[in-house]
């Protein structure tokens, strides 16, 4: 299954269908979805909290008719992102509280060293101690020369008393730093316009596509990449190891904040929320916005790490979707054909033979979905027979299957092939989905004529495959 990401106004243009376009749009994704995976994530439940009225919660419902329970999140204990069964309604419960404002400079005060030793007691008690008596030295900023426009930007943000404030106190402080760049949209934009015009100076920037920003950016005062640059920033020290999540976050606001890409009336919040919604799109074939910029800062960093997930303005989208939205594969007839056509006419990505077996195999680069799923077709001769091997690959940072991806390939198949061998038919979703968890999914086999058709998770990529080869060689 291709999977779609649409960030949140394309949701909230879905659900309002102010425009015709939408509500022909929003008819052809109810119709289309046995061929798309449509995924939402956190940064949409993010996006949503920031709504204080009720429509959210219509809005929520409304997302249910269309992406169902196929949410994305990241896992900041785990630092892994995966696929979640979590209906929208049920998953913002967990974003839908309110933030009690955390006090540093007391987080020790009402500890509770009962468990403890009266030996443990003194070494928590020191620990806390040096924690509490480490302090920064601001008094030195006096003392520095600076522009008159980059100085009033930077005492927003550091305490006015320009003295030694202990550790704790200067965590306080820059929670409040935080809440001042989201609620306050003139302080995120100052910082921006003085670090813009003191770094770059609009000399670096995705205008164009003739300008590579990543190793131009070398020759600002950074002295760095841009790659060099967020690295840096993350892991200074060298010793930490960084996430995907981690990296491509900071890259995306390091784009609006050095003034590579920036927007005229960012905010901060929509800032980070939109490098969050790009983070996820990742994860999937499609990524679909009506913003530009956001479209344009999307596009240049996957171009940049290589992620070959499309980005597409929603009026791209829409003409895809009708060129793409008939299912030619009607039957078993018109699969194979549809199949021999891909092979002639498919560009051979590459040829190889197998260091551990009799096998020369060749890959093909389809462009068509076959059962709305698979985009690479193998050409697998070994020890003289024939194999035809249906895969998907996706160069982004998916590693992982919905459940509903399964469900939708084996119901696509079952439209064109029928019962299997065993009278299987449609995916059964209790069943099938624990079989598939514990690792003992049988799949679907077909003998049609001459041949054998096997749905399964090939053991060796580990990854769900569908396998056309002679009755008798498997």
């Amino acid at each position: 299954m291709q999977r779609v990401y649409f960030d949140k106004q394309i949701f909230s243009f879905l659900y309002k269908r102010d425009k015709p376009a939408y509500q022909s749009l929003l008819n052809d994704l109810l119709k289309n979805k046995n061929r798309y995976l449509f995924c939402y994530s956190h940064a949409h439940l993010l996006d949503l909290k920031n709504d204080k009225t009720d429509i959210k919660y219509r809005e929520l419902d409304f997302m249910d008719d269309i992406v169902g329970d196929n949410y994305l999140s990241y896992n900041a204990s785990e630092k892994r992102t995966s696929c979640y069964l979590a209906r929208p309604v049920e998953a913002f419960k967990s974003v839908d509280v309110e933030e009690e404002a955390l006090s540093f400079t007391t987080l020790f005060d009402d500890i509770d060293l009962s468990f403890a030793s009266e030996k443990e007691v003194e070494k928590i008690q020191e620990s806390i101690n040096f924690i509490k008596n480490q302090r920064f030295d601001f008094g030195v900023l006096k003392n520095i020369q600076m522009p008159a426009d980059f100085s009033d930007s930077l005492g927003r943000f550091l305490p006015e008393n320009l003295s030694t404030i202990s550790v704790l106190e200067w965590a306080e402080h820059f929670m409040g730093v935080v809440k001042t760049l989201e609620e306050d949209k003139t302080a995120y934009k100052g910082l921006r316009n003085v670090i813009d015009k003191n770094l770059n100076d609009g000399k670096f920037t995705i205008e164009y596509s003739e300008i590579d920003f990543n190793d131009d950016l070398k020759n600002s005062v950074l002295q760095k990449t841009f790659i060099e640059f967020v690295n840096s920033n993350l892991n200074p020290d060298g010793k930490k190891v960084i996430t995907d999540y981690d990296f491509y976050t900071q890259a995306y606001f390091s784009l609006d904040l050095l003034g590579i890409s920036k927007e005229k009336n960012a905010r901060f919040r929509n800032v980070l929320n939109d490098a969050f919604h790009s983070y996820y799109g990742a994860f999937c074939d499609f990524v679909v916005s009506e913003d530009q910029g956001f479209l344009k800062k999307t596009k240049a960093l996957y171009r940049l790490l290589g992620i070959e997930s499309q980005v597409f303005h929603i009026e791209e989208f829409i003409n895809y979707l009708a060129l793409n939205s008939n299912l030619p594969e009607d039957d078993f007839s018109t699969f194979t054909k549809l199949l021999e056509n891909q092979i002639k006419t498919g560009l051979v990505v590459r040829t190889k033979p197998s260091l551990q077996f009799n096998r020369q195999t060749t890959e093909i680069k389809c462009n068509h979905n076959f059962l709305g799923h698979f985009n690479r077709i193998e050409l697998m001769n070994e020890d003289r027979e024939n194999y035809i091997l249906l895969r998907k690959r996706s160069i982004n940072y998916s590693y992982f299957n919905f459940y509903r991806e399964y469900e939708g390939i084996v119901n696509n198949a079952y439209h064109i092939f029928g019962y299997d061998k065993n009278l299987k038919g449609t995916f059964d979703w209790h069943v099938e989905t624990k079989e598939i968890e514990e690792r003992n999914w049988e799949g679907r086999r077909w003998n049609i004529g001459q041949i054998t058709i096997l749905l399964e998770i090939n053991e060796s990529i580990d990854e769900i495959c569908l396998l056309i080869t002679k009755i008798g060689n498997v």
